[in-house]
């Protein structure tokens, strides 16, 4: 069963997939503060743009961050366009109507006993995807307000078994009426118990409906995730529905606005599995494109470390709302199958990312016991913080930055959005009148709690996961990620920071746009003990890879140009959770390799010693992962050039206090030459903090790679 539709040969022009080394790679980032965009010329040669998000006008605003590119290559908006072989979207629309509920109103046809499993939540309702502080609240807890009225739930008469037998058959005559009792709904979801070993039923019904409302947006539950999982499958389902219908708009906006323009390709859209999938696709399974924004910058660390000979890369990104955090091991970034996302458990593979409310425009306040708290609210793009002069009045850790001295009100977004130093300072002022402290004292306490936050989560994900952070380098990128992570990186123990090709940081997931492969996944559910038998493997495998090539080939990609990647889902027998394990080329189905890196892999997720190999095991499913490889682009290295010198009063928590601090300003290029602490650099769209004891040095390809 596939994970992935296909399109026919001639939806795409020829020659796209390639990559055309003449013309222009362009990738866009739409986040919650700003939208950021990356732009390789056919020399190799990187511009970035970056300009407010505007959150009613998402689709001017993608239009406005390339144009704002386009300019520094000397061109117009249309001329880009027009030399434009590749664009790259990732975008965070559909993410942002499932948090502030803006979605579409959703029905639910399910099997007759079962309407109720989406609000059961397997019994895990009030505690998943909740911090560990709220999980001690026992009695304050309350599962997440519900996608899908009840109201809105038909139970249909129809029954298929676990091996997929049909036990009772489809009553198309309870169906039709329960199709009429949803008329209301703005879209439909279909998820029928086992319809992953046997999807005729959901199928027929998914037709029903669409013969009825052709308009309707319908989903079919086993067509966008394929796991056994009544609730996690039926979750996806009703999450694509629910913003099927405004993701769909969006996309259309996007397409009509780009050939107004002259872009004569397709516009490709980043996906949360890694990589990117068409237009058509994003409009059919639109929970794909969550999360899809961190996870091109996740892909984009990926390419750059195998560049710089970094294996094991702890990548974080710190932009106006978020501080997003994913580990590569081996050169691969860390998958996962099962996600969750605004509390509820869907069924979707993701690169694993993990996130915290901790960026640029998180609000500092003041809790019932007069303690400091900062975030996770966000002043956003509109107002933002104080200092943008949008009106404003909340402190924000940017309003601290420039109290601080870090950021230079002048110099901000190289000068054409200075900040408002007043502002700021009335904003961090009225805070430590509250809290009976100095305007600098509250302003760095602000600093140490986002800096602790920021620490734990690099925790989470490292050393409670069995992960020594000092045996990985950490990517630091967004436009605040550079600021911060010297203060991150020293308190978790990180040995070597890197700040990715500084000037392209601030816009790090949209450069990862432009070098991502298209990917599609195809997974087929089959229970087989181990060990199984070769052949029957094989066959599968044979049958899955097949699909993806055909998908590939319409897509416009030569055999030369396709990678395809087989992996096993297995689980010991007496347990109730699986993994995947990648399999080797060369002798895929070795008994013995595939039981020990099972094991590996499985402790690495869950412990040591979390296994029960003495019960057996059993496989689950077979994984064909499928990439359509994007036509890689030699970036241009950038020249030793000279910096300018200045300095400016800063604020080190080190040296308890303000010291007059040498800034070198950045334009383009790279320095020669070992940089020491406590040292600013200023770059057009942020600033690379290197703190008292800390060294710094750039690379042959233009990181700069700080001792920390």
């Amino acid at each position: 069963m596939a994970m992935s539709r296909g399109m026919t040969s001639s939806s795409i022009p020829k020659g796209w997939a390639m990559g055309d080394p003449g013309g222009y790679a362009v990738g866009v980032d739409i986040g919650g503060t700003f939208t950021d965009c990356a732009i390789v010329g056919p020399d190799g040669s990187l511009r970035t743009g970056k300009v407010p998000t505007r959150p009613a006008e998402r689709a001017r605003s993608f239009f406005e961050a390339i144009e704002d590119a386009a300019a520094k290559f000397g061109l117009s908006l249309d001329e880009l366009l027009s030399r434009c072989d590749r664009l790259v979207h990732g975008t965070t629309t559909g993410t942002n109507a499932l948090i502030t509920r803006a979605g579409a109103r959703v029905g639910l046809l399910t099997t007759a006993g079962h309407g109720d499993a989406i609000r059961i939540m397997k019994g895990a309702g009030r505690l998943a995807g909740v911090s560990g502080e709220r999980m001690l609240d026992v009695a304050g807890s309350r599962k997440p307000t519900p996608l899908v009225a009840r109201a809105d739930v038909v139970e249909v008469v129809e029954r298929v078994d676990f091996a997929g037998d049909v036990v009772a058959p489809l009553d198309e005559e309870s169906l039709v009426a329960g199709l009429d009792r949803l008329d209301g709904v703005e879209a439909l979801t279909v998820s029928l118990l086992w319809s992953v070993r046997n999807d005729a039923h959901e199928q027929r019904a998914v037709e029903l409906a669409r013969e009825r409302r052709p308009r309707l947006f319908v989903t079919a539950a086993s067509d966008v995730a394929t796991q056994v999982g009544e609730y996690e499958r039926t979750m996806t389902g009703v999450i694509n529905s629910y913003i099927g219908p405004l993701m769909a708009g969006y996309i259309e906006s996007i397409e009509d606005a780009a050939r107004a323009r002259g872009y004569a390709g397709r516009i490709m859209y980043a996906q949360c599995a890694g990589g990117t999938i068409t237009a058509d696709e994003a409009r059919y399974a639109p929970i794909r494109t969550v999360h899809s924004g961190p996870v091109m910058g996740t892909l984009g660390s990926a390419f750059l470390a195998e560049r710089m000979g970094e294996p094991n890369v702890i990548v974080t990104d710190m932009g106006g709302t978020s501080f997003d955090v994913s580990v590569i091991r081996d050169g691969k970034p860390d998958l996962r199958e099962r996600s969750v996302l605004e509390r509820f458990e869907i069924a979707l593979p993701m690169v694993y990312v993990d996130s915290i409310g901790a960026g640029g425009g998180s609000i500092a306040w003041v809790d019932e016991s007069g303690g400091l708290q900062v975030g996770p609210q966000s002043a956003g793009a509109d107002p933002g913080p104080a200092c943008y002069g949008k009106g404003g009045t909340q402190p924000t850790v940017t309003d601290a930055d420039v109290v601080l001295g870090i950021l230079d009100p002048d110099s901000f977004l190289h000068g054409v959005a200075p900040l408002d130093w007043d502002a700021a300072e009335a904003a961090i002022g009225g805070l430590a009148e509250r809290l009976g402290l100095e305007l600098e004292e509250t302003a760095a306490g602000i600093n140490r709690i986002v800096d602790s936050k920021m620490a734990d989560l690099l925790r989470r994900m490292s050393v409670l996961r069995g992960l020594d952070p000092r045996e990985f380098a950490c990517f630091a990128y967004g436009g605040m990620g550079p600021v911060h992570a010297g203060a991150v990186a020293r308190e978790v123990g990180v040995r070597r920071l890197i700040v990715p090709l500084p000037h392209v940081a601030p816009v790090w997931s949209a450069f990862g746009a432009t070098v991502a492969d298209v990917v599609h996944i195809y997974e087929r559910p089959r229970r087989l003990r181990m060990p199984a038998e070769p052949d029957e493997l094989a066959a599968v495998f044979a049958e899955l890879e097949e699909q993806c090539c055909d998908v590939l080939r319409a897509e416009g990609f030569g055999p030369e140009q396709v990678a395809l990647n087989r992996s096993l889902r297995l689980k010991y027998s007496a347990q109730v959770y699986d993994v995947e394990v990648q399999l080797p080329d060369e002798d895929p189905f070795d008994v013995a390799r595939i039981a020990a890196d099972f094991a590996r892999v499985y402790e690495t997720l869950h412990g040591e010693g979390s296994g029960h190999p003495e019960g057996g095991s059993e496989i689950t499913g077979l994984v064909v992962r499928a990439r359509g490889l994007a036509e890689p682009r030699a970036l241009a290295s950038p020249e030793v050039v000279n910096a300018r010198q200045g300095s400016r009063r800063v604020y080190w928590q080190e040296l308890s206090g303000f010291a007059e601090t040498r800034v070198l300003g950045l334009g383009e290029g790279r320095l020669d030459g070992e940089l020491e602490g406590p040292l600013l650099l200023d770059l057009p769209d942020t600033v690379v903090v290197i703190r008292p004891g800390q060294r710094a040095r750039f690379s042959e390809l233009g990181s700069l790679v700080i001792d920390v």
